[in-house]
């Protein structure tokens, strides 16, 4: 397979994050090994190993950049809201976007340690506006954030009646509208 763009001196971490993730979405998690991102990036391939331990330590970064995506994700279709409500719905249905365009991204996710802190502290930014009277704005992040990963989680293994992107992303929204009107 020829490589599209070799490393040349660049940054080699960012080089190999990137040709991971375009290995991920050709071959899925399964078909990802060191060698095969070295030889994506263009390098040898023991270079992958003055970034990553093993495997398992490049998924746990990949995961981690992934859930920075994520949070910028969240805050960013916040900010197309009117309302603190209004952002906080957008915000979070954002996560489920981000899962339905990169699906083996968030199937990383599933199977990662990574801790879910950067989105759920972006969910908490917009919970905190709503100034909830029955749950408290951690509390209520981490409800809305196990709720949407759990639809995410259904929709990107087509696991909820083969719902079509804008079913699952309706069903969504109508969902948390009631978790919503349970926290006030």
């Amino acid at each position: 397979m020829a490589v599209e763009k070799p490393y040349h001196h660049g940054n080699l971490k960012e080089a190999l994050l990137d040709a991971s993730i375009a290995l991920i979405r050709e071959k899925g998690l399964d078909g990802l090994t060191l060698r095969q991102v070295a030889s994506r990036a263009g390098v040898s391939h023991t270079a992958p190993y003055r970034h990553f331990r093993d495997k398992n330590h490049l998924l746990v970064t990949l995961s981690e950049a992934s859930l920075v995506r994520i949070g910028s994700r969240i805050t960013y279709h916040s900010l197309k809201g009117y309302s603190p409500k209004e952002c906080l719905m957008l915000g979070v249905v954002a996560f489920l976007r981000y899962a339905l365009e990169r699906p083996d991204e968030f199937r990383l996710l599933l199977e990662s340690p990574a801790s879910p802190e950067i989105p759920c502290q972006a969910i908490e930014a917009l919970v905190v506006p709503c100034a909830f009277s029955r749950v408290n704005p951690a509390a209520a992040a981490r409800i809305l954030w196990v709720h949407i990963h759990g639809i995410a989680e259904l929709a990107t293994r087509k696991q909820h009646g083969s719902m079509s992107r804008k079913k699952s992303l309706d069903f969504a929204a109508e969902s948390i509208q009631f978790l919503l009107i349970g926290f006030q």
